[in-house]
């Protein structure tokens, strides 16, 4: 699904999957056979491992301040207060960030859109890097908050010094995961959230497809489906939200250079999980975060 050739711009950078209990969320993560980075830390509150890959990445989050979630930027939007209030309603998926090179230019693309958004958040925290020494790392987000569905949010990542995360010492997975091709929502109706990502991405990017809404960018795809939809896609599997907790995110697929790799350390841990009738395997929410994982081999 992925097109390494595309220049990236606002493709899948990495979805967010907020939880309760970080130290089980990474435990959980690992046993699934992925390589967990160093914990980070926020200055509003709000902690994060990340699951890297080379072009993009599943970033962990929790809260490890209460104290520190109302700190807001100039439109008054609070991030650890939005992921706090994500948890509250569902674990699980809470955002996706979309990649930028040049978060003020895009900014500015929304606007001329009429993208609803809470405006940009400069930010610094300490990284970590593998031989333990420390840098500043310096991000720029635009959030595109959506007020109607704040479960269906986004935000640009401005990466000033991307060296700090594309870290190769961290993308070697046990079981073999290389990137991100699909995140996926449940909506009453799918077509509901057309306009939003169109606007985003403009009209050419966004279609129907078998029933479901599909969002093409240039790092992976969007998917939106209806709860009769995603019974029959996630087959197999319990779909984690409920009819009161719609629209949400529910899924995350990613791609693998082994799918026998990544079975056999699955099998390893004691994961149930099932093999799809199109060739991936399909692991239950309740081990990822409230997260559907999904890994099918490399079509790259």
């Amino acid at each position: 699904m992925n097109n390494k050739n595309a220049e990236n711009h606002l493709g899948i950078d990495h979805p967010l999957v907020a939880v309760r209990d970080m130290d089980k969320a990474c435990e959980d993560f690992a046993r699934l056979g992925f390589f967990i980075n160093p914990r980070h830390h926020h200055p509003w509150g709000t902690d994060n491992h990340l699951l890297m890959f080379p072009e993009n990445f599943i970033e962990v989050i929790s809260i490890y301040d209460h104290s520190k979630l109302d700190l807001t930027n100039e439109k008054g939007f609070a991030f650890g207060r939005f992921i706090s209030n994500s948890i509250e309603r569902k674990e699980g998926i809470s955002l996706v960030a979309l990649h930028s090179k040049d978060a003020r230019a895009d900014h500015a693309l929304m606007e001329a859109r009429g993208v609803e958004n809470m405006g940009i958040v400069d930010f610094r925290r300490v990284a970590h890097r593998p031989d333990g020494s420390e840098e500043e790392a310096v991000v720029s987000l635009v959030m595109l908050i959506n007020s109607d569905a704040p479960s269906v949010s986004h935000f640009f990542c401005h990466q000033h010094k991307p060296h700090l995360v594309w870290v190769e010492d961290w993308m070697t997975h046990p079981n073999g995961a290389n990137g991100i091709t699909c995140v996926s929502y449940v909506a009453r109706e799918s077509a509901s959230l057309a306009a939003r990502f169109s606007g985003i991405y403009g009209s050419q990017a966004v279609s129907q497809e078998d029933g479901y809404l599909k969002v093409q960018t240039d790092r992976g795809i969007f998917e939106v489906l209806t709860p009769e939809q995603a019974a029959i896609r996630f087959r197999g599997v319990d779909v984690p939200v409920s009819d009161d907790q719609l629209p949400g995110g529910v899924a995350i697929r990613v791609s693998t250079a082994s799918l026998q790799q990544a079975s056999d350390h699955l099998d390893a841990g004691g994961v149930e999980y099932i093999r799809t009738d199109d060739g991936g395997l399909r692991i239950p929410a309740h081990y990822a975060g409230n997260t559907i994982i999904e890994i099918y081999p490399d079509c790259g």
